[in-house]
């Protein structure tokens, strides 16, 4: 049976360093954007005045925070949540019930499983064997 700190085995090294790359990009594009804004002399003939300053800057602390965010999720496989079980999870690790240790989706309990524990996921389609956690 999987347990959070087993979900997090089964992120892959590229899945992560996606999420980072993209985390990244956002992060930038909002860091790029604020250098510009502010950057301009005040009082030129091409500057932004400083209405657009200011809303653009909303704009662009919004893109560096949910960069970071996503950057540093997929860096640390950690996520932001407090509770690391839902309601689900805890019900059905009390019933016995068994996980995909491919994509961590719950087995129904009426699945065929071979008399080897042979079982294959609804979900992702992957073979395993329930005697092997």
């Amino acid at each position: 049976m999987n347990k959070p700190k087993d979900q997090v085995k089964n992120i892959t090294t590229g899945s992560r360093l996606v999420g980072a790359v993209i985390g990244c990009v956002f992060a930038g594009i909002g860091l790029s954007f604020l250098g510009f804004l502010w950057s301009q002399p005040f009082g030129d003939f091409h500057s932004p005045p400083l209405f657009f300053r200011v809303i653009g800057s909303f704009i662009a602390i919004g893109f560096v925070t949910i960069g970071s965010i996503t950057a540093y999720s997929a860096i640390s496989g950690r996520g932001l949540q407090k509770t690391k079980l839902n309601n689900s999870t805890s019900v059905n690790s009390t019933l016995g019930s068994y996980t995909c240790p491919k994509c961590n989706a719950p087995l129904s309990d009426k699945i065929d499983v071979s008399p080897h524990g042979d079982v294959k996921c609804v979900y992702c389609n992957g073979w395993f064997n329930i005697h092997h956690e």
